[in-house]
């Protein structure tokens, strides 16, 4: 792993970057998080192992640009991110050999794009230290494999924001994430979830309907009636006088999907 800083005045922006943007699925780890250029700095000479230092311009005390300045003469690879498009941020960046210059907000793809731009400038620079690519396809399945037992235990009230927040991802690659690796979407998935507890409800007749809307999450009754019928092409009543139902192939429990 590539071990990156971020520095930046305004914390939560930055704290959003630290936590939200997966690293370690393109090869970094986050050393640390600076609101100033000097304390950033004193950081850098102490520590001798940081790859990437990814710079506001606009600070207090020392701007991004100064310190850019002062690591011209190190190995360290310097990405600069502002809210204005200055030509002479532009060409400071030039002088200082700054790698590349994002706008915020940030786009997901720049971000990546940037990213994968440098871990590949830094695995030419060493190769020891590049990635296999199997340690990613690890990642990803276990981030899935994270969410689907938070979808598990927590269908009645789960969202893809909150699963986000459990995995310090992006909703964005989250999302995209999970379908790649899972076949199905976050929300076909946790529909897929409420409908079997549905359907596992229905066969006991102590449970009203309304009842068992509350227990997976709908606040109306005929929300989950309509989905119901939806998904199993036949409403909660038909289900109680004996009509079978009609499983989805993404419906298959994952022993099934195994054989």
């Amino acid at each position: 792993m590539y071990r990156i800083i971020i520095v930046d005045d305004e914390p939560k922006i930055g704290e959003g970057l630290v936590h939200l943007f997966p690293w370690e699925n393109l090869g970094f780890e986050v050393a640390g998080f600076f609101t100033d250029g000097k304390t950033a700095l004193d950081h850098i000479n102490s520590h001798q192992d940081i790859d990437v230092v990814m710079t506001d311009i606009q600070m207090p005390g020392m701007t991004g640009i100064e310190l850019s300045q002062n690591l011209l003469d190190s190995d360290i690879i310097v990405i600069f991110f502002s809210a204005y498009q200055d030509f002479e941020y532009a060409r400071s960046a030039i002088i200082n050999h700054v790698v590349d210059y994002l706008i915020k907000p940030m786009k997901y793809n720049a971000m990546e794009a940037c990213f994968t731009r440098v871990k590949n400038l830094l695995d030419n620079k060493n190769p020891s230290k590049a990635v296999n690519p199997a340690v990613f396809t690890s990642s990803h399945d276990n981030l899935v494999k994270t969410v689907k037992e938070y979808l598990q235990k927590n269908y009645r009230t789960a969202s893809l924001e909150d699963a986000a927040l459990l995995v310090h991802f992006s909703t964005s690659y989250l999302s995209s994430t999970f379908k790649a690796v899972a076949g199905i979407s976050f929300s076909d998935y946790l529909m897929k979830i409420r409908m079997e507890k549905a359907l596992s409800l229905l066969s006991d007749d102590n449970y009203k309907l309304y009842d068992i809307a509350d227990a997976i999450g709908y606040v109306n009754p005929k929300n989950l009636s309509r989905n119901f019928k939806d998904y199993y092409k036949i409403t909660p009543q038909e289900y109680r006088m004996g009509k079978q139902p009609v499983i989805p192939d993404c419906n298959k429990t994952e022993s099934e999907n195994n054989d």
